[in-house]
């Protein structure tokens, strides 16, 4: 695990290129003038306060990646799949659950509160089913299966680029200050850091792991959108695709699109209607270099949601854990990215596009092997 006062960004890629980091924070809504006190600092050789500076300064944004404020000036690149045609007025996943008995939103509510799922009878072997029809595709292909811890060490998560302090996106996290952990907020968070400090076997990149976990997210407190049902909740269960590459962007970035594929792959072979996004500057997180989210269609809410994102972090999150790899006799460090295999958005897709004028849904074929059942009917 690196320490705070590891170079946090390519200093060298500062002091050669400042009006381009200028740029790219300006792109992110970020005030470039961190470059200018960065530049200050290095020259006064005042190291402490120069590493805290520098680690504010997020991830250099590739150059095709849109120019935008926030995700509604994101760019939809491709739109995939039939909408299905209702002869009726379609209900969403609350009235379709609560009228099957399989999503119990009032105990829900008198149990935990708000923006809490609880997924029963069908639901909760659909959920399942689901989650292991993604995660046993995964491994078939050659990832490494794992099940990683939901809570970790705030440095930890510092780590990965995340810092709840001074980023928005961070924010989202719940903290156990007591015990000095946090809940992950997905199991990326857990599962790039299990190399920190290492030297990567060259002839065995690329690394494939998926992971499955609870994730845990203040969603609707930082959000504010997407406040209907279960579409925006506390914890839920994802899949996760976690890569690790060789050093250069061609090699990662071809990476993220193959694991784009797989999720375009997986929503096929679910049926589900969909569109590719390609997140603008303003949307990306800190860590991350591009951004692909997949929005599936919704016909309750007649509208496309956000079920999937794919991420590729360059050697943002590497460079603090100090993960690297020699590469012709030199050390440098690697490239990591991160994709969504399914989590719980994906079955409520699956509940609105698949329902029936009786308010049945049928299951995907996939899923047949899993569910031991191909529908679902009302009690």
């Amino acid at each position: 695990m690196s320490s705070r006062s590891r170079e946090t960004f390519n200093l060298d890629f500062i002091r050669q290129n400042p009006d381009l980091v200028r740029g790219a924070l300006s792109n992110r809504q970020l005030d470039p003038i961190l470059v200018d006190t960065v530049l200050r600092l290095d020259e006064t050789q005042q190291e402490e306060e120069l590493a805290l500076v520098a680690e504010e300064i997020p991830n250099i944004p590739a150059p095709d990646v849109p120019i935008g404020r926030d995700w509604t000036e994101s760019v939809v690149i491709k739109t995939v799949g039939e909408r299905p045609k209702f002869g009726f007025t379609p209900l969403d996943h609350v009235d379709l659950g609560e009228e099957l008995d399989i999503i119990d939103m009032r105990r829900v509510e008198q149990i935990s509160g708000p923006h809490f799922s609880f997924f029963k009878n069908e639901a909760a072997t659909l959920e399942m089913s689901l989650m292991f029809y993604a995660f046993s595709k995964l491994t078939r292909r050659g990832f490494r299966g794992m099940l990683p811890p939901v809570m970790i060490k705030e440095e930890t998560e510092w780590g990965c680029g995340y810092d709840g302090r001074k980023d928005i996106r961070g924010g989202n996290r719940y903290s156990l200050s007591d015990d000095g952990l946090v809940l992950i907020t997905s199991s990326e968070h857990s599962v790039i850091p299990i190399h920190g400090g290492e030297v990567l076997d060259p002839t065995k990149l690329p690394l494939q792991y998926v992971n499955y976990s609870q994730c845990f997210r203040r969603e609707p407190n930082i959000y504010g959108r997407d406040l209907r049902g279960l579409l925006r909740v506390h914890n839920f269960n994802k899949v996760e695709m976690n890569v690790f590459t060789a050093p250069n962007f061609e090699t990662s970035d071809n990476m993220c699109l193959g694991l784009l594929a797989i999720e375009e792959e997986i929503m096929q072979e679910l049926g589900l209607p969909y569109q590719v996004v390609k997140s603008c500057t303003g949307d990306l997180p800190r860590p991350n270099r591009r951004m692909y989210d997949i929005n599936t269609w919704f016909p309750g809410q007649d509208y496309y949601r956000e079920t999937h994102s794919c991420s590729n972090c360059g050697d943002y999150q590497a460079r603090r854990l100090n993960i690297r790899v020699e590469v012709d006799g030199k050390l440098e460090f690697v490239h990591t990215l991160n994709a969504t295999a399914v989590a719980d958005r994906v079955l409520l897709a699956i509940l609105e596009n698949n329902q029936q004028a009786d308010h049945s849904i049928t299951i995907p074929q996939v899923l047949w092997p899993y569910t031991g059942f191909q529908e679902i009917r009302k009690p």
